[in-house]
């Protein structure tokens, strides 16, 4: 009976609440719950503390504070990275210290004349802090690892000639010293002081020619500045969104007296003028692919771009470059490619330096400014960057308007003692979960050369570590936010009304999962901004009796465009949406489920999906994500309850009973979720979220039957997966219009290829896909498609299951209402 007024003690206390306080404060202990009842209504002493020692039978509940101000400096929420940093942990908190537009950003200068105010920009690329920058290629020729690869590389195609005439074998070491120069000289990076500063001065004259602003927080340049004061290499790994990444880091390190690292770029951007230009900026140009074959083979190359980067390590330099590989094409952080980090990691292990300091650093734009990618995404090939083509781009960017861009600079962290940390007497510690691995790529520098094993796994957990913190600090632009709503919440449109009502809710989600929000102000006012900076061409305004309707442009292609701006959310909401996905591919008759069950299959789609997502830090367990997930969808959305209604509960526990089996062991019972009525819209729009790549990946299982006996290049392959989708979608088996993507099906290929369906022969640009032997057959596809396809059963019973819960949750109710009537008369 104890058990029972409690209950509903606890449920009228909730339902009377005022709404403020329940946002600012956490309903999930009992003391926070008779701290609301101290503050909303005037009770008698006497009545007070019996109120406290009835609740004080119950046990307490789970406390889940939501935090409503920003977080402690980006990157410091987690422990392993924590212990890590050399840099005092400062707080920044947005409301006392505001974000700084480094455009409108000019310190002071020594001597404030009237020419200094009048040409106060090159006043102050004038006076920025001189920074030493070696040229390290006489180093590298002359190190002694680059002439041992001559010589190995040279005595090796010396024996393929199967010659013993001394004569050629010089012949081939000449060649390949004058090649391993060139290759030098190719590679090499040149950066000028004056360079930076020129380019710097006429950044300050056209960034605001198409940006509103570029803008950081102070407190992050505070903690680079003092990062740079321990005199150890920083290697900055940002997301990369844009070719404009490299160029505003420089910009932004530059003008806060931060010396400007060396960039690692692709070699497709060695392209004239502009080539040089980024190569007096700090750019040195890698390979961007390694054929498999001939990458092990070309040791000198190797030997190269080690030795390079470990001689601008010690001369002091920092290092840039993009863990990603290359720029998102689906606006989702990609998975890392573990190459250069790999080079890094071993010249701190064997000592070529003596440790480095790692930044990870979150960009974000308002609007991209390298345009789109929907010709890539539709199975068009890359066009690749020249002369002209950047011309044309620089003249379209210098004429449009681009919003703002946020960059955020994390935590610096010891590389050294990170190695440390996940390096446990040789091994991973064993209270790190099991992780979802994936393949290395074969054409990186990673795949390729030989690393250990264990070198590998550290190098691995370090890039997923950065990446996912990358992504989790990036913050969230108003473009992102109004086109989640829009492609996810409202793809029919909807009133500007409702979707304010909507952003403002999504607001306070996003403010309790710890994500920081790069816009304020009016929601309205966001929302037609937002709408101004996407254009007509993806979201349009129409008024009808004098209400104006907001809608998505939600058909190919705009809706490719659309979505990318979306997923830069989607990563955020990506576990609550596996696990709308799986609740609603299980059996909902009963009206619950058991949480084990509900977490194996969530765990399962996870690892389906590993490709797409870094579902947890190294340093976390899946299991504890995911049900943390399950918790904050009780609390905030009210999905499930961990109990039935109207079913006496006096004798039981509120998450599990302790029961004795035959050895006297305590066991626990699963605990059980029971569904609610009131979370159905929420359920259904989180497995909306990432129902479109489910379709993707049970199609492109499907379409494995081509296979069969046979193989087929990738692009043909993919070529027939784009059609079939476009070809199901206009039969109408298929609902989301951005399901026509390039990268989700190559994601999916590399899936089946894990699973040891599907085998890969690549030699130089082609890449043939064939079944293996013992799965070339129809049977053994159905089975994949089978194990993906369980995920997109459509719960037929979805309409009778939640009608009944209101039903029942309606006659709740009624008893509620009466059974606080009689203990108002009771009290």
């Amino acid at each position: 009976m104890v058990d029972l007024v409690s209950k509903r003690m606890f449920d009228s206390f909730q339902k009377y609440a005022p709404t403020n306080a329940l946002c600012n404060e956490s309903l999930a202990s009992i003391e926070t719950l008779k701290r609301f009842s101290h503050e909303n209504r005037t009770r008698k002493k006497d009545f007070q503390n019996a109120h406290a020692n009835l609740f004080a039978i119950k046990e307490d509940l789970p406390q889940v504070a939501i935090e409503m101000q920003r977080k402690a400096c980006n990157g410091l929420t987690c422990y392993c990275i924590k212990s890590t940093s050399p840099v005092n942990e400062s707080r920044r908190e947005l409301t006392n210290l505001a974000l700084k537009n480094i455009l409108d950003y000019c310190p002071a200068t020594k001597k404030v004349t009237l020419m200094n105010r009048i040409f106060n920009h090159l006043a102050q690329v004038y006076e920025l802090k001189k920074y030493p920058y070696p040229q390290v290629e006489g180093t590298v020729v002359r190190d002694e690892r680059v002439k041992r690869a001559i010589d190995a590389t040279s005595l090796q195609q010396f024996q393929d000639t199967d010659g013993n005439d001394d004569d050629v074998y010089q012949g081939l070491l000449q060649r390949n010293t004058a090649r391993a120069k060139k290759l030098l000289h190719d590679m090499r990076s040149k950066l000028s002081d004056f360079l930076l500063r020129f380019t710097s001065w006429v950044l300050y004259k056209l960034l605001p020619c198409f940006l509103n602003a570029v803008v950081v927080h102070p407190q992050d340049v505070e903690m680079l500045q003092q990062a740079g004061k321990t005199n150890l290499p920083m290697i900055f790994l940002p997301l990369h969104r844009s070719h404009l990444d490299y160029i505003l880091m420089s910009f932004i390190l530059l003008n806060n007296d931060v010396k400007c690292p060396l960039v690692a770029s692709g070699d497709n951007l060695r392209i004239p003028f502009f080539g040089s230009l980024l190569r007096g900026l700090g750019a040195f140009f890698i390979k961007r692919r390694v054929d498999p074959i001939m990458g092990r083979k070309d040791l000198l190359y190797k030997t190269i771009l080690h030795t390079y980067m470990n001689e601008s390590l010690r001369a002091g330099h920092n290092i840039e470059f993009f863990l990603e590989g290359g720029r998102t094409r689906t606006g989702k952080p990609c998975m890392p490619k573990y190459g250069i980090l790999s080079v890094i990691v071993e010249a701190v292990i064997d000592g070529t330096v003596e440790d480095a300091l790692l930044v990870p650093v979150s960009i974000n734009y308002e609007k991209l400014v390298d345009g789109n990618f929907v010709r890539e995404q539709l199975g068009q090939p890359k066009e690749m960057e020249s002369f002209w083509s950047a011309i044309k781009a620089i003249w379209h960017v210098l004429n449009s308007n681009y919003g703002m861009i946020r960059v955020d600079f994390n935590q610096p962290f010891s590389l050294c003692k990170m190695i440390k940390t996940f390096n446990t007497n040789g091994r991973i510690p064993t209270t790190f979960n099991k992780q979802l691995k994936s393949n290395p790529s074969s054409t990186s520098l990673y795949g390729t050369d030989v690393v250990s094993d264990e070198h590998k796994s550290i190098v691995e957990s370090i890039s997923k570590h950065v990446i996912y913190d990358c992504s989790f600090t990036q913050a969230v632009m108003s473009t992102n936010a109004v086109a989640f709503l829009l492609l996810n919440k409202f793809r029919n449109g909807c009133k500007a009304q409702v979707l304010v009502d909507a952003l403002e809710e999504l607001k306070l989600d996003l403010i309790a999962k710890g994500k920081e929000i790069g816009f304020v102000g009016d929601n309205l006012d966001i929302i037609n901004y937002s709408i101004d900076l996407l254009g007509p061409g993806l979201v349009r305004k129409e008024k009808d009796k004098h209400e104006e309707y907001i809608r998505p442009v939600a058909m190919l292609p705009n809706v490719i465009e659309l979505s990318y701006y979306s997923n830069a959310l989607v990563p955020t909401f990506a576990l609550d949406s596996l696990i709308a996905i799986s609740l609603f591919a299980m059996d909902l008759s009963k009206g619950y489920v058991d949480q084990t069950d509900l977490i194996e299959h969530c765990t399962r789609l996870c690892d389906h999906l590993q490709y797409e997502f870094i579902f947890c830090k190294p340093c976390q367990t899946l299991e504890d994500n995911i049900l943390g997930a399950i918790d904050n969808m009780i609390q905030r959305h009210e999905c499930f309850s961990l109990e039935p209604r109207n079913e006496d509960t006096s004798s039981k526990r509120v998450y599990f009973n302790a029961d004795m089996d035959d050895d006297n062991d305590v066991y626990i019972r699963p605990v059980r979720l029971y569904l609610n009525s009131k979370g159905k819209d929420h359920l259904l729009f989180l497995r909306s979220l990432l129902m479109p790549l489910v379709d993707i990946y049970a199609v492109t299982a499907e379409c494995m039957t081509q296979l069969v006996g046979r193989n087929l290049h990738e692009r043909e392959l993919v070529g027939d997966i784009l059609e079939y989708i476009r070809t199901q979608l206009r039969a109408g088996s298929l609902q989301y219009q951005e399901s026509v993507s390039v990268d989700p099906i190559k994601n999916a290929l590399k899936l089946f290829q894990k699973m040891d369906l599907v085998e890969i022969h690549q030699e130089k640009k082609i890449r043939l896909y064939y079944l293996k032997d013992e799965q070339d057959n129809d049977e053994s596809v159905r089975v994949v498609y089978d194990k993906i396809n369980a995920y997109r059963r459509k719960q037929t019973l979805d309409d009778d299951i939640f009608d009944k819960l209101a039903t029942r949750e309606d006659e709740d109710e009624v008893d509620d209402e009466e059974e606080e009537e009689e203990l108002v008369e009771f009290a």
